[in-house]
Parts: structure tokens; sequence; C-alpha cells
């Protein structure tokens, strides 16, 4: 089974309004353009494909003031671990960290495959995967290729994310809900969520141990992203710690 970077590139000319759909016929598009999905190639075995789409320049980004958001774990809390925090090294997938990882060996509640996940912020929901494919050891094979031949890439990286959802909040801010096990039944693409409701389970989707040690790494990650960018970054342990306890401030 061999990788292919499958890139479409749409042009003006074209009749705006076509529609991407997955290939198990869940909508995957992501609001920066890029259609993730493993696909069967001729021989069955899946492959990771990429379709991009062209973005239009973006405007700046102002300042926003984020606070007032939901713990996206009921009685959870910022992790005491730096490691786990925005800004730390993610060397098995040659990237920096972006968000939060809630472990239940390092929160105030309890984390497990039946832990429900919430939306932090009412919004609308923009990514739901309702088509994600399980990591394989092939899949994973492949990956690492990746990563040691040109290093990390947002492919790669999104697909070590796993099963996901996304929702975009009024201020274009936008959070992310990563390593789910299951999401909720009626949390689909275009669906308004209020702040607090549930959007999904606790996992380890998307996580190498997920396929060599299969519930080692349940957790939740989540991620604030601001434009183009996240929380946190380029940011001491510190600093980004201070913001994300603001965040959660009433």
């Amino acid at each position: 089974m061999r990788l292919r970077l499958v890139a479409l590139i749409v042009l003006a000319a074209m009749v705006v309004g076509a529609v991407v759909t997955a290939a198990f016929g869940s909508d995957n598009s992501r609001p920066d353009g890029v259609l993730i999905e493993w696909i069967p190639n001729d021989a069955g075995s899946p492959m990771l494909t990429t379709t991009s789409t062209p973005a239009g320049t973006p405007e700046p980004q102002p300042s926003v003031d984020i606070t007032g958001l939901a713990f996206p774990i009921e009685d959870g809390c910022l992790p005491d671990d730096d490691n786990l925090m925005p800004g730390a090294p993610r060397e098995y997938r040659g990237g920096t960290h972006e968000g939060v990882d809630v472990y239940d060996s390092d929160n105030c509640a309890y984390v497990g495959l039946d832990t429900e996940v919430v939306a932090m912020k009412s919004g609308i929901v923009v990514r739901a995967d309702w088509g994600h494919v399980e990591l394989t050891a092939a899949m994973l094979v492949e990956l690492e290729a990746i990563i040691e031949e040109s290093g990390g890439s947002p492919e790669v990286e999104d697909a070590f994310r796993g099963r996901q959802v996304w929702i975009e909040h009024a201020d274009g801010t936008v959070t992310r809900y990563a390593h789910l096990e299951d999401i909720a039944e009626d949390v689909d693409v275009g669906v308004a969520v209020a702040q607090g409701e549930h959007i999904g389970y606790v996992g380890d989707s998307g996580t190498p141990e997920s396929v060599t040690e299969p519930g080692t790494q349940v957790h939740l990650h989540f991620e604030i992203r601001i434009g183009e960018s996240y929380l946190g970054a380029g940011l001491d342990a510190a600093a980004s710690r201070a913001l994300y306890q603001a965040a959660f401030s009433p």
C-alpha cells in the first residue's frame, strides 16, 4: 500500500458550489478548505487523501477576548503537566502540540471511554467525522515513513487527531475536539449546539497507541483556534497556561 497525496485545485472559472463528500457518506470538510479522509485504493487498502480547495486571502484576525468557556469535560480542569499544554513538542509526528490533553491521570475529573465531551461554547458544527476510518498498523507505518522522509504536515497531524468534531463560534474562533471514541447522535455539520451540550465521547482514535497498545492513551485533545493559529501559539508554558485559565473563567 502506498500513501498518495491527492490535491485537487479548483479553478476560479469552475462553477461555485461543488460538493465534496467523504468516502463513507460523511462531510469531513474543514474550514481551511482541506478534506481529510482515508479511502480504499485498488487493492482495497486505505490511503490518506487530502483534497484542497483554494482559500481566499484571510482577513486580519482581530484580538479576541476568550473567556467564559465551559470546560469540555464536566468538573474537569487544566492538567498540571506542561507537556499536555499547547507548545509542547510532539516528536512522534514531527510537530508541536496545539491544544490541551485531558487524561484521567492528571485531571480533576474521571476521564474514560464513557466520559462525555461537551461544547465549550455555543456555535455551529463545521466538522463531524462520522466517516472516520480507524488507524491501522499499515496506515501508521505510512505516516511514520512520511515523517521520517519529510517531517510533519497538516495532513499527518490531522490523521493523528483521529475522530473529530469542530465547532465555529460567533466571534470567529473554532474549537476542536479530537481522539473521540464516538460522536453524539444529533451532532453533524451545520447543526447548532449550545454551550455545555454533549457532542461526543472521549477515546484514543488517531493515536499510535490505538494500534500498538489499545486503551493506554484514552484522553481528550481539544484546541481553541484563532484564525490560522491556536490559543497560546509562540508563548512559553506559563503565559499559555494563563490564557487557558482565563478562557475557562466566568
